[in-house]
């Protein structure tokens, strides 16, 4: 007869191997949240990369030459000893990592989208809309150069009122928008007109304009008597911002600024100053280092441009002497310049003229004809 044993013996093993689930190792649930974690962590890390916000950083970007730019066909052009600058920044649009990093470096100004990119603009179009206005800047540039030098090199339909100072004679005759066509009996197509009749007259006088109004009336005159300069009681003074309509210009000789990869209108006032000082004796600069930025307007006048944090920075590394900038950045731009780098504020060109006299610079000579 045959014994059978039917109870099942248990054998302790290492490494045993099942096909049933029910039977495999549980993982620690803790493995589970860790391994969560670093996927969240990498996705996150990937968006943060990855996505743009609309948010751009301004970082320091570079000097350049502007005597290398400017050439001029003309045998009577001489070189200067010194430099002229223009001041560049880096604009770009950043994820959120570049915006953390951005925001820890003093050097570097992160700032909304809608500061750099006009509404009118978008962000497609900004590069080529930056390129016009560095191609606007040249020709305001020369045409001021030439203003300054003597020559009737800017006209238009006008001189337009962009606005008014009240209590003076334009404040209360005149507002934004209107054009004087008219001065007494001189015809005006540009501001420069109005600039130089009113040299020839003096304060308390009455005069006549005529004026092409902002609204639907025709042209017409208008009377009034001339006020005195604040803080200058010999020059007559109208009371009125001006700016020529509908500009054209009409340079006596070809001049070149060979500047095409960077963009915006900062540049201005450098370009002025520099073609001032190829086509004039003597060296604007006195031998330094000159950095300028600021845009130059048809009436002279220097405008912010913003960035100048960014632009000190460059200008102290670039080893230049004397920076000038817009009154409204004089501020922080000492602030950020310290004692290596000597910093002025100007509004207008004749200013900026007076400030390179006063540190050293030729004054501006008659040019030869």
């Amino acid at each position: 007869m045959t014994s059978v044993n039917t109870e099942t013996t248990s054998v302790p093993h290492a490494g045993y191997v099942t096909d049933r689930p029910g039977d495999r190792p549980r993982r620690p649930r803790w493995v589970t949240f860790v391994l969560l974690g670093a996927v969240l962590t990498a996705l996150a890390t990937l968006g943060a990369t990855l996505i743009e916000l609309p948010y751009y950083a301004l970082a320091p970007g570079s000097a350049v030459e502007v005597d290398g730019l400017v050439s001029v066909n003309d045998p009577s052009a001489a070189p200067s000893e010194g430099r002229i600058y223009l001041l560049s920044i880096q604009l770009t649009r950043v994820n959120l990592v570049e915006a953390v990093r951005g925001v820890l470096d003093p050097e570097v100004e992160v700032v909304e989208q809608r500061q750099v990119v006009p509404t009118e603009v978008g962000e497609e179009e900004l590069a080529s809309y930056n390129l016009a206005q560095m191609d606007t800047s040249k020709q305001h540039a020369l045409g001021v150069a030439f203003e300054e030098l003597g020559y009737d090199a800017i006209s238009g339909r006008g001189a337009e009122v962009v606005q008014v100072t009240a209590g003076t004679p334009a404040g209360m005759s005149l507002g934004p928008g209107d054009i004087i066509v008219g001065f007494d009996n001189a015809p005006i197509t540009s501001h420069y007109d109005v600039i130089e009749v009113l040299a020839d007259r003096w304060p308390r006088t009455p005069v006549e304009l005529t004026v092409d109004p902002a609204g639907p009336a025709g042209p017409h005159r208008v009377p009034l008597t001339l006020d005195a300069a604040p803080g200058q009681p010999e020059l007559a003074f109208l009371g009125a911002t001006l700016t020529t309509r509908d500009p054209r210009f009409d340079f006596p000789f070809p001049v070149d600024i060979a500047l095409e990869e960077i963009g915006g209108p900062s540049a201005g006032l450098a370009f002025t100053l520099e073609v001032l000082d190829v086509l004039t004796p003597g060296d604007l600069t006195g031998g330094q280092r000159v950095a300028a930025t600021g845009t130059i307007e048809l009436d002279g006048s220097v405008g912010r441009v913003g960035g100048v944090a960014q632009k000190t920075a460059v200008a102290k590394r670039e080893g230049v002497d004397l920076l000038l900038v817009p009154r409204p950045e004089l501020e922080e731009a000492r602030r950020l310049a310290g004692d290596d780098l000597a910093v002025e504020a100007v509004d207008n060109l004749s200013e900026a003229l007076r400030v390179l006299a006063e540190h050293g610079g030729d004054p501006l000579s008659p040019r030869p004809r």
